[in-house]
């Protein structure tokens, strides 16, 4: 009977030990990821600065080509004038 118990002991702090084990496995894996999401977060935030600023030179070099566009048209409406 005491061999029993001891074996069922025994048992009981070796699924214990294992659940600790496993236990501290997710916790790594869990920082592991909560970092990986911050480098995400940074990166996407630098990215969309980057697009910001991508978009507005886009922009800005359409205003100078709807400007550059209109100067062929006033040209050519002044030369049917003289």
């Amino acid at each position: 009977m005491v061999y029993m118990a001891f074996i069922f002991a025994l048992a009981l702090a070796c699924v214990a030990g294992m659940e600790f084990i496993s236990l501290m496995t997710l916790e790594t894996k869990n920082r592991q990821l909560q970092r990986r999401v911050a480098e995400l977060e940074r990166e996407n935030a630098t990215l969309s600065e980057s697009l910001r600023s991508a978009e507005a030179v886009i922009e800005q070099h359409e205003q100078e080509a709807e400007e550059e566009e209109a100067w062929p048209e006033l040209i050519d409406d002044d030369s049917a004038r003289w």
